[in-house]
């Protein structure tokens, strides 16, 4: 998918890597681990990208980890939560993925998930590993609902030629550190306790106005680093700008204060839960200035980010 949004062609990539268009089309249930190693690496290089990984992780859905999902919509359906999905990726990744294994750790109060590869010397390593990181990520947002705070970022792999630390901060969010004895991420234990949200894709008999609303707020927060106008956020719904105007105004709310509402809480888990500077974090959230930024939070909370940020994390230490 990743390739594809940017302009990669099918038929080179079956070149590449020696195998028929119909191939491609409609690959085998189970690709052999070469086999995929050698779509990673040749589709990078056909796009000259090094940050393919990460964006492959971006697209990672419930619907492409097979057993693996099966089990996580069991469990978001019993209202549990992202701890308990994280336990379960453990439980169940040992019989379903032929890449590696994690497990989870203390750390100082923080939790850290180490995932250990088991091909960590292959070329296409430092692919595999930044597109398993991100889809962790990325898939605990799509279980939550929520951005994930994540605290440090840290890979096997060395820091990659012409690194661009500003890519790198947009695709995880967070700092991100080479060179390290293993391939983890850490974040807040309260992290954990947060509630996994139903998030399957109604019907079109079932959608109503008011999940319009949490289309948008979903919506936003995949795009807020951005900008996200209106007729953007019309457009990947299918709908006209005046249409999605007149739902959201019958449920009491425009899209400016939807945009308002899902910044707000969005910085407000960053400041309490990441080590994100405050200018990062305003960049993250689509603000051009962070002067911009500190003016919007305090009127929205009440609270400069500085002191927001010092109480809601005097309260967790407290």
């Amino acid at each position: 998918m990743a390739y594809l949004q940017q302009g990669g062609r099918l038929s080179a990539l079956a070149d590449a890597i020696s195998v028929s268009d119909l191939w491609m089309i409609n690959p085998p249930e189970i690709v052999a681990v070469e086999d995929y190693f050698r779509l990673c690496l040749s589709a990078s290089e056909l796009l000259h990208d090094p940050l393919l990984g990460i964006k492959a992780g971006q697209n990672a859905g419930l619907e492409n980890f097979d057993v693996l999902g099966e089990a996580l919509v069991n469990l978001r359906a019993k209202s549990l939560t992202l701890g308990h999905a994280l336990h379960q990726v453990m439980a169940l990744e040992r019989l379903v993925h032929r890449l590696g294994t994690s497990r989870i750790e203390s750390d100082g109060g923080n939790i850290r998930l180490i995932w250990r590869a088991h091909f960590q010397q292959h070329k296409a390593a430092r692919l595999v590993c930044e597109s398993v990181l991100s889809g962790i990520i990325h898939l605990a947002e799509q279980l939550t609902g929520r951005l994930i705070p994540v605290m440090e970022v840290c890979f096997i792999h060395a820091r990659p030629e012409n690194h661009q630390e500003a890519k790198y901060q947009q695709g995880f969010r967070a700092q991100c550190r080479f060179s390290q004895s293993h391939n983890s991420m850490m974040f807040a234990a309260d992290v954990l306790a947060w509630p996994l949200k139903n998030i399957a894709r109604p019907s079109v008999a079932e959608s109503t106005a008011g999940q319009i609303v949490d289309q948008v707020k979903n919506h936003i927060g995949k795009n807020l680093l951005n900008s996200p106008k209106l007729p953007q956020i019309a457009a990947i719904l299918g709908q006209s700008e005046r249409s999605l105007q007149l739902q959201l105004k019958q449920q009491g709310t425009s899209y400016q204060q939807l945009l308002a509402d899902v910044r707000l809480h969005h910085a407000q888990d960053y400041l309490q839960y990441s080590n994100l500077s405050i200018l990062q974090i305003s960049q993250l959230l689509g603000f051009k200035e962070q002067s911009s930024f500190n003016h919007f939070f305090l009127q929205g909370s009440g609270l400069s980010p500085k002191k927001w940020q010092k109480v809601s994390r005097g309260a967790l230490t407290s």
